[in-house]
C-alpha cells in the first residue's frame, strides 16, 4: 500500500519525503537493496499507534508493610518500603531495561522471551525524563 522510495532516490528527495512525512501525515517506506526497509512516520503518530501497549503494574501488598510492584509487560518487579519508593525504583528499572535494550537490540530481538518488548521500550525511548516514563504507568 505504502509507496516505496529507493534509497538512492531518497537521498535525492529527502526533503520532499520528509515535508510528505511531516505536513501530510503519510508514512514513508524506504528500501536499500533487496531486503532492507526503513519506515519514516511522525513522532506524534508513532507515539498515539504505542499507546495501546499500557503499562499496567500490579500492586502487591506485603506482610512485612513494603509494597511490590510487578510489571509483567516488561518482566521487571520491585519492592520497596512505601508505595512512593516503589514506584521511583520501577522507573529506574524500566529505564535501566530500556538502555540495556537500545546497546544490545541485536540480543533483544533474537530472544523469543524479550522481542515483545520492544513497542513498550520504544515507548520508553520516546520520553523525555523520569516523570514521562512515571506517567506510562497506570497507577
Amino acid at each position: 500500500m505504502l509507496a516505496e522510495v529507493q534509497f538512492t532516490a531518497a537521498r535525492k528527495s529527502l526533503t520532499k519525503i520528509f515535508d510528505n512525512v511531516w505536513h501530510r501525515f503519510l508514512p514513508a517506506l524506504i528500501r536499500r537493496r533487496q531486503a532492507e526497509e526503513v519506515l519514516l512516520v511522525r513522532r506524534d503518530l508513532q507515539e498515539d499507534i504505542l499507546r495501546a501497549y499500557r503499562f499496567k503494574p500490579e500492586i502487591l501488598p506485603e506482610e512485612d508493610g513494603s509494597v511490590t510492584l510487578a510489571l509483567d509487560e516488561l518482566g521487571i518487579a520491585v519492592n520497596a518500603a512505601t508505595f512512593a519508593e516503589a514506584v521511583g525504583e520501577l522507573v529506574r528499572e524500566i529505564k535501566a531495561y530500556a538502555e540495556d535494550y537500545m546497546k544490545r537490540p541485536e540480543l533483544f530481538l533474537n530472544a523469543p522471551n524479550r522481542k515483545a518488548h520492544f513497542p513498550y521500550i520504544l515507548r520508553v525511548w520516546l520520553c523525555n525524563n523520569d516523570q514521562d516514563i512515571k506517567s506510562l504507568l497506570e497507577l
